[in-house]
């Protein structure tokens, strides 16, 4: 339940961020549910045609967890 809420939250965020800022944004989230909080952060840019991304999360056991990706025309 925790994993569909950061999610949905996190790709509410993406959209808002998106039509606001297409050059560079940071977003941040934290959820707490019945196994302890989860605190997600995304951080972005485009330039030339091409954007990155970078994810981390960290689950309540302190597990982190980086993902990242570019995107070019």
């Amino acid at each position: 339940m925790t994993k569909l809420f950061l999610t949905s939250l996190f790709i509410g965020t993406l959209s808002v961020a998106a039509a606001a800022d297409a050059n560079a944004w940071t977003r941040s989230a934290t959820a707490t549910g019945p196994r302890g909080t989860s605190h997600v952060t995304a951080t972005g840019s485009c330039a030339n045609g091409s954007c990155t991304r970078s994810v981390t999360r960290t689950g309540p056991a302190g597990n982190t967890y980086t993902r990242t990706g570019t995107i070019s025309r």
